[in-house]
Formats: structure tokens, C-alpha cells, sequence
């Protein structure tokens, strides 16, 4: 494989139309540099970064894995360019590079200082859309664009180069904000970054979570503690059509699929019985929200088992029950989305619908039974999984433990007669770094329960928690199991098995490329939040240790050992 010694691209035309004096300057003397390995008289590569202008400042974002060395300038046109005082030819060596220097440009007879800055020796992901911009990307959920994808392990090394089938914006709310998050899908599936093969991937934006590293501590520690189909995670640097875009993660999708949650497809099951796609089919059911009414596609064949399987995600806003064509509102007024099948047959939402509906009845009843089947709340869901679950929203007091993104999936009855809590998902605002009202200030302060307090709405954990057996659980396994976790997060002892490390490890592997992201995306506070985790990366990682730090000795004073003993 080719080794990536550098890419950039320094695009003048595109940046410096902002700028009066160069707003007539011709689109054919659009500048570029490039540090990939390239034959003499080749084509400029793809993996290319322009300078940016931020404010009145220019600067060149690199990513880590690089030979600064070797850069070479491309541009068209008859126009002269020099780089610290060299003048240079199309497809020349650039020389005098130097991470956190000022490189000395000019460029149609007018001279810049543009900042060179080097990120993390992380992967780098180059993504070009077949109209070369994101505008119609970032304007829908429902738009979808063809892509190229370039991709580089944080040692320059290739790990991907092809087509990408497609990209589009992902996310409720973090779709609105500045910084997108995108999922991508592959022609083929491949397995990027020792994360198992699949053709879908997210790239979640991190917006709010200015630490940066949220995710990657909860989903380590989800499975240091064993919540099944845990996704995977690596932090990576983002590129778009040669513009760096900041620093994300890539993580595997929360989807039915063999390196993914490896149950039955449903969906493969039932599209083989019918002649259509799915898709084709007429949406029918309750239109609107409606408490124990669901929707559905009026699909005419089933397949002989519809035990399984579903994935589900409970949501607690009525404005969700458009989010997809098969959805399920509870007597209590809950969501159950089914994300698969995505186009879910009447039958297949009966079963599921009853199902889930069975679940909340046992746990609101006194004794955990639902009075309709007899069953009790654990005859529902897996107990285990359901007790880690929550503890995974209460310690990190995730914004969303309650409300949102909640997974939940059932397989079919021949691999088990129970559903499972998971996977754990969506993470960024945790561990104190978001809250908008007075009624949220529970979650911006370290100490205090959050998720298991008995309310007026209807959630979830509350009613689980009150029950003393799931107590008692709770209690051990945050002994057994949390506990260990966190103690490893926060530097205080080793997670031999390689699933967590401590917050100073995971800022360490990104402090470079949070600096390049943070000039790109300054940290803003906004009013709404009433939270202050600080104005600069490490601010925001020493609010992140003391916080996790209290939070860990209020669990301990509530389910250590000690405070069993003295019950």
C-alpha cells in the first residue's frame, strides 16, 4: 500500500472571494499543494486539503500522518507563486513546511501568512461528493449524494480508497447544528479500522462535547462492562471536497448485520416472500400519534417467524412518530420506533407493538407482572442487560438516559424468547456538559441521582428502579463491574481488557487535532446551556476528570460496598 506522507490543498479562489481586493481573481489560478507521494506530471490527488480562512487568519490543517517534506504545489494558469520566498512550478516540491510555523505565500502578486497546523498521528478520511460541495447534504435528512472516499491510518498507511454509494446527514437535533454529523455507506463492505466489515458508518460530530472524548469513554466502558453489540469507535480527522471539517469519530452504525447486532434480518425474511421491495408498499395504520395505536406498510406476505428480528428505539417525543414508516405508541404515550424492519408488515407490528406494550405494563404494576400474559418485566427484556443500561445513563447522566436514543432489540424466539437493553448510543452530552433549564440542572453537577427519580412522565428506569431486586442488582454490579471501569477512566488502576483507558490517555491521542478543530469550530457558550466546562480543550478535559471524579465517589457512597454494610 502507499504511504500518505501529506495532503493539503491551499484553494485561494474558494477562500478568498471574502476578500474585496482578490474578488475578481480568476477561477484558473486556483492554487493547490499536495503532500501525497505523486509521480512527476501526475494528476492532483484527491486527498487534498485547501487553506481556510478563519477571521482574518488563513490557515493550513493538516493531518498527522504526514512528511512534510514532501509538498508539492499544483495550480493552473499563468500566475506566479512563490512559498517562502521560492518560486515554484505546477507539480513542484514545496519546501519550508513546519507544523505550527507561518508559511509565507504569494500568490497573483499579493502575499498571505497562512498557519501550518498538524493534527494527531490519527486516521484521516478525504470524502469528495459528486457535486463537490455539502449544501444539499447539510439541508436534508432525506438527500442523499454519491461520493469518492480516501482514507488513511494515523501512520500515512492507505486503509481505503473507493466509492462511496452514498452520504447524508444523520442525527434529530445535532442535525441542526453548524458542525454536521453524516453516515456513510460503502459500494462493499469493508472492514475499516479493524472494526468488522459492513457498508454503513457514522461520523458523529462531537458538537457539543467539547472534551471531545465522551463517546469513546461510554462506549468503552458499555463494553468493559458487557452490554452486548457495544459499537466501535476510532477518533479520525474529517475532510470534505479538500476542506478539513474538524475532528470526529467513526463508528459502526447500530444496525442488524453479522459485525453489527447479530440477530436474524427480519427485513431479508420478509423481502423474500414478496414480489415488491418493501418499499413500494402502501403506509397504513394511525397516521398521527396516537397512545396504543401504531403504524405500519401493508406488506401481504409474512414469513413463516416473525418472533424476530427487531430493533427498536424508544423515544419520548410525539414529534418522532414521523421518523419512519413503522412506529408504535405506548399506552403511556412512549415511542418504539422499529429502525428493522424499517418497513414492517401489520403482523410484525402487532407482535412487536404487544410486546414492548407487555414490558411497560409489568414494570409500572406493583409486583412487575403485566396483568394481560402473566409475565413479569424480566420475562420481557434481559435482566442483566436491562440493569447495565441504565447504569450506563445514571453514571454518565446522559441527557437523553430518560428520553432518546434507547435501544432495544429482540431476536428471533428460536435464539431467544427475551429482548436485550441496547446498544448503547449517543453519548456527547454526558458527564456535565449540557443542561438548558433550571429543571435540568440535576445533570450539570456531579452528585445526585437523575434517571432512576419517579416522575410525572411516564419513563422507564424509574419504575425498574424502585423494584428491590433490581436494586440489589444494580448495587453489584456496579461493584463487580462499574466501579473497575470508571477507576480505570480515571487513571487510577488498568482495564486489562483493552476496552477503556484513562481520560488523559484519550486526550493525549487527540491534544493536536483538538487544536486545529477548535480554530475551525470555536467553543461557544451558549446561553441555552447552563453549563461552563471551560473555554479551551484542556479546561474542558479538567472539568471532565473532576466531574467524573465526584460523580464516582457519590456512586460509591450510594452502592459501594460500605454503604451496603450499613443499611
Amino acid at each position: 500500500m502507499k504511504k500518505l506522507v501529506g495532503a493539503c490543498v491551499m484553494a485561494a479562489i474558494l477562500l478568498l472571494l471574502a476578500v474585496s481586493a482578490l474578488a475578481d481573481a480568476p477561477k484558473e489560478r486556483t492554487l493547490y499543494v499536495s503532500l501525497s507521494a505523486q509521480e512527476d506530471g501526475g494528476e492532483m490527488p484527491m486527498d487534498a486539503v485547501m487553506w481556510q480562512r478563519v477571521g482574518s487568519k488563513y490557515y493550513l490543517f493538516l493531518p498527522g500522518g504526514l512528511d512534510l517534506a514532501e509538498a508539492r504545489i499544483w495550480f493552473a494558469g499563468s500566475g506566479e507563486v512563490t512559498v517562502n520566498g521560492t518560486k515554484l512550478r505546477s507539480g513542484d516540491r514545496v519546501p519550508g513546511l513546519k507544523a505550527d510555523e507561518a508559511a509565507v505565500i504569494r500568490y497573483s502578486g499579493r502575499g498571505y501568512s497562512v498557519r501550518v497546523m498538524q493534527g494527531s498521528p490519527i486516521p484521516a478520511l478525504f470524502v469528495n461528493t459528486a457535486t463537490g460541495d455539502m449544501k444539499k447534504i447539510d439541508r436534508s435528512k432525506e438527500y442523499k449524494e454519491a461520493a469518492d472516499l480516501l482514507m488513511f491510518n494515523g501512520d500515512g498507511s492507505a486503509a481505503y480508497d473507493g466509492a462511496l454509494e452514498h452520504m447524508k446527514l444523520r442525527g434529530h437535533t445535532s442535525a441542526l447544528f453548524n458542525k454536521k454529523g453524516y453516515t456513510i455507506k460503502l459500494a462493499q463492505k469493508t472492514d475499516l479500522l479493524g472494526m468488522g466489515k459492513a457498508k454503513k458508518w457514522v461520523l458523529t460530530s462531537n458538537a457539543r462535547d467539547h472534551s471531545l472524548i465522551r463517546n469513546q469513554i461510554c462506549f468503552g466502558l458499555a463494553a468493559c462492562v458487557g452490554l452486548p453489540y457495544t459499537p466501535e469507535c476510532r477518533p479520525v480527522e474529517l475532510y470534505l471536497n479538500h476542506c478539513y471539517n474538524g475532528a470526529y469519530i467513526l463508528q459502526e452504525k447500530v444496525e442488524i448485520g453479522e459485525n453489527r447486532v447479530d440477530i436474524r434480518d427480519l427485513e431479508k425474511a420478509t423481502e423474500a416472500v414478496n414480489e415488491k421491495p418493501l418499499s413500494d408498499y402502501p403506509a397504513a395504520g394511525s397516521k398521527r400519534y396516537a397512545k396504543g395505536k401504531h403504524k405500519y406498510v401493508d406488506i401481504p406476505e409474512n414469513p413463516e417467524d416473525i418472533t424476530g428480528g427487531y430493533l427498536m428505539e424508544y423515544e419520548c417525543s410525539d414529534e418522532r412518530y414521523g421518523s419512519g414508516p413503522s412506529v408504535y405508541t405506548t399506552t403511556r404515550g412512549k415511542l418504539i420506533v422499529v429502525q428493522e424492519p424499517e418497513y414492517a408488515s401489520k403482523a410484525q407490528m402487532d407482535y412487536v407493538s404487544a410486546f414492548m406494550q407487555g414490558f411497560e405494563n409489568a414494570i409500572f404494576a406493583a409486583d412487575g407482572v403485566d396483568p394481560d400474559t402473566g409475565k413479569r418485566y424480566d420475562e420481557f427484556i434481559d435482566f442483566e442487560s436491562l440493569v447495565l443500561k441504565y447504569m450506563l445513563e445514571e453514571i454518565s447522566k446522559n441527557l437523553d438516559g430518560n428520553k432518546s436514543s434507547q435501544f432495544f432489540y429482540k431476536p428471533a424466539d428460536d435464539e431467544s424468547k427475551l429482548a436485550f437493553a441496547g446498544p448503547a448510543w449517543d453519548y456527547d452530552s454526558t458527564f456535565g456538559d449540557y443542561g438548558r433549564t433550571k429543571d435540568s440542572k440535576g445533570l450539570v453537577v456531579p452528585t445526585g441521582f437523575y434517571h432512576n427519580t419517579v416522575d410525572k412522565n411516564g419513563y422507564w428506569w424509574p419504575h425498574l428502579y424502585e423494584k428491590p431486586e433490581y436494586y440489589e442488582a444494580v448495587r453489584r454490579m456496579w461493584q463487580e463491574r462499574y466501579a473497575p471501569a470508571l477507576r480505570a477512566v480515571l487513571g487510577l488502576e488498568k482495564d486489562e481488557s483493552g476496552h477503556v483507558r484513562s481520560i488523559a490517555d484519550y486526550a493525549a491521542a487527540i491534544e493536536k487535532t483538538a487544536a486545529m478543530n477548535f480554530i475551525l469550530w470555536p467553543m461557544r457558550q451558549s446561553s441555552e446551556n447552563i453549563a461552563r466546562c471551560g473555554k479551551t480543550f484542556k479546561a474542558n478535559i479538567e472539568y471532565l476528570t473532576d466531574y467524573i471524579t465526584k460523580r464516582y465517589e457519590f456512586l460509591e457512597s450510594e452502592w459501594g460496598a460500605n454503604a451496603q454494610e450499613s443499611d
